[in-house]
């Protein structure tokens, strides 16, 4: 969340919670679309759903680039570029 904030105010912490829900469903979504689990959406949604995580992780990578924040830009730059690449190549391959 930029790095500016040794505790987060109360805002951005339902903003880190709600972010944690949406990394869980997305964990769901990429084992799905691996056959890992069953699939609680078509594969056509699932397919969308993919490319839909690895535009935002591809944004997401961008902005930890740019961001104040130098942990934010050496820890976090490169996992979201990582989740960004297997989104892709998920969603590519299905």
């Amino acid at each position: 969340m930029g790095g500016q904030y040794k505790i987060l105010p109360i805002k951005f912490r339902i903003m880190a919670i709600v972010s944690v829900v949406i990394q869980i469903f997305a964990i769901f979504i990429v084992l799905q679309a691996g056959g890992i689990i069953p699939l609680m959406f078509s594969l056509g949604l699932t397919k969308s759903i993919c490319f839909f995580f690895a535009a935002y992780l591809s944004l997401n990578t961008i902005m930890n680039l740019i961001s104040k924040s130098k942990k934010e830009r050496n820890v976090m730059t490169p996992l979201s570029f990582i989740g960004a690449a297997c989104f892709w190549i998920t969603a590519i391959q299905m």
